[in-house]
């Protein structure tokens, strides 16, 4: 199959070339930037980009820290403390002022509260790992992002390409229905039509022509490098999703449940509203500690005090005005808004895989007859040619732009069946992942990506 562009044929839409040629400048990445974008740009090359460049990643990571603190917060309850106690003070006693001065060494720790503040820590613990899962989750969904926005710049080349070769068509059209009419052999409403769909073809070359800018924009800003619109781009190589064998639906959904990454935080989450009952249920027990002071206990301490003291105490509260069944009543009510997250997301997650794997399924059949129609392009192409070389009238614009068309449309589908494959990785658990480094392939060889 060839590639043929309106390039090619420059003595015959020459007029028309003149106005589709128009380079929108680009600022590049600055040299020496560790993080700049390579040109020519490579999907590769793009998803090898630290993933901490996503302000969402960056505040994942910032909840995991959080977590991690809360966990050494919550542990410290129950850790040795020793610390200096001091007073300067004064007292009366006896009808006189007497000095009660103070400087001594504390000892103290909490001995047993029933499993309280290892029920609490666990809970911690559980709640950490949960924001590890979704800072994994967030790792691969800000990866796909970057894969979707990098085909959706190709798309609109392509796109470019086909509204492009169509304006020029059309310009040719109306030159040639401008001179008829400068004769009287069409009328003026004949005439304006050829204007009018002209005028129409154009707009959609402008639109097309703003979303190559808004593509390169969107890839741009995703990294971090807003000015940095990549001018050319490399075609990826799929060769590791599109040799993909597809499995049943059933082993699909059960793979996706059982490795989800969301799926996976949601149930650490329940387990540490588990434990956090838990320590609830036991709030009002008793609690009991062992301190223990060295030192200077008081000014008249070989009279009253003495140079150490240990204690032995007991804390339990008789009235708490409801504060420990209102907690518990909390979190059941947290356990059960997360058993009804659980069950949305698994519901969710298998409408999400159905749709996938039919999309995936019926992209084959896609496959086939658009590359029937990309055939039937190329020889109609080859056709009109031949008529135009010979003089004869023929359409070959309007060909060249069928082949275009079909292009594209191959290529849309070809991204569209690799990010259905991604997402189910993503759904998976999984990164996206290429075997084979990215280069030029097969029929996408003669590929440039002109910013216009």
């Amino acid at each position: 199959m060839q590639f043929f562009s309106l390039f090619s044929l420059k003595e015959w839409l020459s007029p028309a070339l003149s106005l589709g040629l128009t380079v929108i400048s680009v600022m590049p990445a600055q040299a020496g930037d560790p993080l700049a974008l390579p040109e020519p740009l490579s999907l590769e090359s793009l998803m090898a980009l630290p993933v901490t460049i996503s302000p969402q990643v960056q505040l994942q990571q910032a909840k995991q820290q959080q977590a991690l603190a809360l966990i050494g917060q919550q542990q410290s309850v129950n850790a040795l403390e020793l610390n200096v106690v001091g007073r300067l003070g004064w007292r009366e006693f006896a009808n006189e002022t007497q000095e009660n001065h103070q400087l001594a060494l504390h000892v103290g720790k909490q001995l047993y509260d029933f499993g309280r503040q290892n029920a609490l820590t666990e809970a911690q613990q559980q709640l950490t790992k949960a924001e590890s899962r979704f800072g994994v989750r967030q790792n691969h969904q800000f990866q796909l992002q970057l894969m979707q926005a990098f085909f959706n710049i190709i798309l609109a080349d392509y796109q470019y390409r086909v509204q492009n070769e169509s304006m020029a068509v059309a310009y040719v059209t109306l030159d040639k229905a401008k001179d008829r009419h400068e004769l009287h052999q069409i009328s003026d409403v004949a005439y304006l039509k050829r204007q009018n769909d002209y005028e129409k073809i154009l707009l959609l070359r402008s639109k097309a022509e703003n979303e190559q800018r808004r593509t390169r924009s969107v890839v741009a800003n995703l990294v971090g490098q807003p000015q940095a619109l990549s001018d050319k781009l490399t075609f990826p190589n799929l060769e590791a999703y599109s040799q993909r064998s597809l499995p049943t639906l059933e082993a699909l959904q059960q793979q996706v449940l059982s490795n989800n990454l969301q799926l996976k935080g949601l149930g650490l989450q329940r387990q540490a509203a588990l434990s956090q009952l838990q320590g609830e249920k036991v709030a009002n027990n008793p609690v009991f500690r062992l301190d223990a002071w060295g030192g200077q206990l008081s000014s008249y301490e070989k009279k009253y005090e003495g140079n150490w003291r240990v204690d032995l105490s007991m804390q339990m509260p008789l009235v708490d005005g409801g504060l420990k069944s209102s907690a518990v009543a909390k979190q059941k009510a947290q356990i059960q808004q997360i058993q009804a997250q659980i069950a949305a997301t698994k519901q969710a997650l298998r409408d999400q895989v159905s749709e996938l794997f039919f999309t995936i399924k019926l992209s084959e059949a896609e496959k086939k007859q658009l590359q029937l129609q990309a055939d039937y392009a190329d020889l109609y192409l080859d056709f009109s040619r031949a008529l135009y070389e010979n003089e004869s009238q023929t359409d070959l614009g309007d060909s060249m732009v069928q082949l275009s068309e079909s292009n594209y449309q191959m290529i849309s589908q070809q991204f569209k069946q690799t990010l259905a494959w991604a997402q189910l990785d993503f759904l998976s658990g999984q990164a996206p992942s290429f075997k084979k480094p990215a280069e030029i392939i097969n029929h996408e060889e003669n590929y440039e990506a002109h910013i216009q």
